[in-house]
Order: structure tokens, then sequence, then C-alpha cells
């Protein structure tokens, strides 16, 4: 009878153990760090993406570092912890998969986008043609230097048109990154400046005074990959399966930039 009893107590207990743990709080879902190194040219729309995609997923926290894309390739080359890139140029994203530091099944072409010179919204400036930045009553224009993706573009370009003596004679350089062009010339530091069409589109401050005919340089192809080093390559491949999906292609296309299709 006490053996009864013992058994009936312990299979009592065992049951109120059971559903008190079905009643508890499930345990909450880890979060995770996602460091993600990013071009200029895509800076304001992935800003605006990053957000959409964490209100979707409040367990990622995006950690976006913005930079040109020859630093963050360097970087990337000499180990830094990055779980994913997002460049400017795609012949970057060849370079890092030829040296094994991405995940090759992962990149994907992204967006391209213009080219376009700007001037501050107040600005008495005009512009029929980018020949006229040769013109004297020009003092001042911003370009980036060779070492940025914006510099590749726009060296070719005036060589084209045969005006980078003249242009170089009077140019503001940025040498981090892209965003320097337009920040020059919103503090009155440059009258013009050249860069993408998403740089002009991130600012009131400026205006679009023309854009430059695609004849004059290579498509603008950008690119992502994960990094190999990742210790979070499936949650970093989610965020930027993301990227293509239509939302993000409408915030993309929202700052002037328009879907490639790989």
């Amino acid at each position: 009878m006490k053996l009864l009893r013992w058994l009936t107590l312990c299979f009592l207990s065992l049951t109120l153990t059971l559903w008190l743990g079905s009643c508890s709080t499930p345990p909450a879902i880890q979060a995770v760090t996602l460091n993600l190194a990013v071009s200029g040219m895509v800076r304001t729309a992935v800003e605006e993406i990053s957000r959409l995609y964490q209100q979707e997923h409040p367990n990622i926290w995006l950690n976006p570092i913005f930079a040109g894309t020859g630093l963050i390739r360097a970087a990337v080359e000499q180990g830094e912890p990055f779980d994913g890139v997002v460049l400017s140029e795609i012949s970057s994203v060849d370079a890092l998969q030829a040296q094994g530091l991405i995940l090759s099944e992962s990149r994907r072409e992204l967006v391209t986008t213009d080219i376009v010179v700007i001037a501050a919204a107040d600005s008495a400036v005009q512009l029929t043609d980018v020949h006229e930045l040769a013109s004297d009553r020009l003092k001042t224009v911003a370009i980036g230097n060779k070492d940025l993706t914006i510099g590749k573009y726009t060296y070719p370009i005036l060589s084209r048109l045969g005006i980078l003596q003249a242009v170089e004679s009077k140019a503001v350089w940025a040498k981090v990154d892209v965003r320097e062009v337009l920040r020059t010339v919103e503090q009155g530091e440059a009258e013009v400046g050249i860069t993408f069409l998403p740089e002009a589109k991130a600012s009131a401050k400026v205006k679009v005074l023309a854009t430059v005919s695609p004849d004059l340089y290579e498509p603008i192809r950008s690119g992502s990959a994960v990094v190999k080093t990742s210790p979070h390559p499936q949650e970093m491949q989610a965020y930027l399966d993301f990227l293509s999906s239509d939302r993000a292609m409408a915030v993309f296309q929202k700052f002037g930039l328009r879907p490639l299709r790989s």
C-alpha cells in the first residue's frame, strides 16, 4: 500500500512538473549581429532596406560599415571580421572570389545606375552638356580619385570627352568615399561634382544638372556575397537574398538604382 501511494505521488509530481514546463516562457531566440561592408553607391538605399529587414527579423542586428569599394576589398583581404559585402564593382567581387575569400555560391549581381553632374540646389550654375565642365566659368569640380569606384568611371569619361586636363586643374578631390563628392558640393567647396545618381537622390541640398551618356563608360554592376569566414553564413545569405526581393528593389529604384538580373 505504501508503495502504491509512493508511485501515485511520483506520478502526480511528474505530471505537475511537465504541466508547469509546458506553461513556461519559451527560450528567447538568439540575437545575431551581422557585420556588412557596403560601398557608398548603395549606401542610402541599404540603410532603408536594412531597417525594413530588421522590423521583420528582430533577432537580426545589421551593422553596416560604409566605405569605398577598394577599402572594403583590402579589409576583407586582411581578414577583417565581415559577414558579407555589397560592392559597387563586380570586378572586386570577382577578385575576392578568386582568392577564396567569399562563398562563391552566395554571390549575386544587384543593381546598376547612372552617373550625373550635380550642383547645390540653390546654385545658379547651368549645364547643357558635360563638355561644359571644362569651361572657364566653372572654377571647381568635385571628382573622385582613381582609388574610388566613381573615380574609375570619371577618368575615362573625361578622357573620352577630351577634357581631363582641364577638369583636373580645378578638381576638388574625394579620396575615401563617394559621399565626399556630395558633401563637397553641399558645403559649397565645389560648384559642381561628378557622382552616382543615388548620391544626388540622397540629398535635398543638391540637384542634377546633367546625366552622363552611358556610351562614355562601362556598365555599372554592383554585387554582393557572403564572406567565407562569417560565423553566420545562413543569416547573412538570408539578408543578401532579401536585397533581390521586390520590396528591396522598390527601395533601390527610389534612389535611382535599377535591378540587374543574374
